[in-house]
C-alpha cells in the first residue's frame, strides 16, 4: 500500500512538471514570429532569448556602417536597412538605402543603472537624463559642453544693470563679519538685465554628499550660450531636508557664477569691505541665552542681535 501511494504522488509530480513546463516554454511557432520580428527591428544577430546578444559576425563587422551626429558631437553608427544587405539588389536599391538608412538608436541602460552616472560629466559623453528633441536640444548637452563661453555680448545697459553699485540697506553682514549679499538679489539683478527667463541654471555633474557637506556642479546659461560654471555647497546636518540643501547649493552656485558679470563685486573688494563695516557694521560683546557664554558677533548698526544672542 505504502508504494502504490509513493508511486501515485511521483506519477502526480512527474505530471505537474510536464506541465509547467509546456507552458512557461513557448511554441515553436510564437518563438518563430517573435524572433523574426524582434531580429528585423534590432538586426539579424539579435536573440531574444539570450541575456545578451551575441557578438556581431566576421561579415556584418566588416561592414562599413553609416554615421550619423549625435548630441555630444560625436558620430554614431546608424543600424543598416534590410535591403542593403541584400547582394541581388545591392546596385538598385544602393542609393535608396543610404537616403532612408534608420535614425540612431541610443541602447537602453542596464536594469538598476542609474540614468545620471557620477562619472557623466566626466566622461565626455552625451547624458540621455539632459537630452531632447530626439537626442539633443540643438545639439548641445548641458552637462559636458562650453558652448558659447565669452561670445556673450551685453549692451551698455544691460552693463550698467549688472555692475550698478550696491545700496547700504542691501548688504547684509553675518555675526562672523562677512558681507553678503541675499540670493534673492542676484536673481532680481538678473532678471532686470535679461528679462525673466532670458537665463538658467543647468547643472553640470551629479550631486554629492560627504562629511555632511552637500555640493554640485552648476553652469549659468544666458540666451542659449554657457557663462560661468562654480560648484555650489551647503552644510547639512542631521535631519534636516535634502531638498532644502539642494536649493541652498544651487543658489550658493549662482552667486558663485554671478562674479564673473561683476555683479556685487564690491563684496570680494578688501577696501570695500573695510569701509563699509567701518561705515555701516559694529562688533559688540553678546551673551549666549541658554550656554551663557559671551562672544563678540556683528551687526548693522541699525540692526538688532537675533536670539539666541542677546547684547
Amino acid at each position: 500500500m505504502m508504494t502504490s501511494s509513493l508511486s501515485r504522488k511521483l506519477t502526480t509530480l512527474a505530471a505537474g512538471t510536464a506541465r509547467a513546463a509546456s507552458i512557461s516554454r513557448p511554441s515553436p511557432a510564437h518563438t518563430a514570429t517573435f524572433s523574426s520580428t524582434a531580429r528585423a527591428a534590432f538586426g539579424p544577430d539579435f536573440d531574444p532569448f539570450e541575456s545578451s546578444a551575441p557578438a556581431p559576425s566576421a561579415p556584418r563587422a566588416a561592414q562599413a556602417p553609416a554615421t550619423t551626429s549625435g548630441g555630444g558631437g560625436g558620430s554614431f553608427a546608424a543600424r543598416p536597412s534590410a535591403s542593403s544587405s541584400s547582394p541581388a539588389s545591392s546596385g538598385a536599391t544602393a542609393s535608396n538605402s543610404a537616403s532612408t538608412a534608420s535614425p540612431f538608436r541610443p541602447q537602453l541602460p542596464a536594469y538598476g543603472k542609474p540614468v545620471f552616472a557620477p562619472s557623466y560629466a566626466l566622461s565626455g559623453e552625451p547624458n540621455p537624463a539632459l537630452l531632447w528633441n530626439g537626442g539633443k536640444q540643438d545639439g548641445v548637452d548641458w552637462t559636458t559642453t562650453w558652448k558659447g563661453l565669452g561670445e556673450i555680448v551685453t549692451t551698455e545697459e544691460q552693463a550698467a544693470k549688472l555692475m550698478r553699485p550696491l545700496k547700504p540697506e542691501e548688504i547684509q553682514i553675518k555675526p562672523d563679519g562677512i558681507l553678503y549679499l541675499p540670493e534673492i538679489l542676484y536673481r532680481r539683478i538678473l532678471n532686470s538685465a535679461f528679462g525673466p527667463g532670458g537665463w538658467g541654471m543647468v547643472p553640470r555633474g551629479p550631486e554629492a554628499l560627504a562629511n555632511n557637506l552637500f555640493t554640485r556642479e552648476w553652469g549659468l546659461v544666458v540666451g542659449g550660450k554657457l557663462l560661468s560654471i562654480a560648484r555650489g555647497e551647503q552644510q547639512t546636518f542631521a535631519g534636516s531636508s535634502m531638498a532644502t540643501a539642494a536649493e541652498a547649493c544651487k543658489s550658493n552656485a549662482l552667486m558663485r557664477c554671478c562674479k564673473d558679470l561683476g555683479i556685487a563685486g564690491e563684496l570680494w573688494d578688501p577696501q570695500f569691505i573695510r569701509k563699509f563695516k567701518t561705515d555701516h557694521c559694529v562688533e559688540a560683546w553678546v551673551t549666549h541665552a541658554t550656554t551663557n557664554k559671551k562672544a563678540r558677533r556683528w551687526r548693522k548698526k541699525d540692526a538688532k542681535f537675533e536670539y539666541p544672542y542677546n547684547g
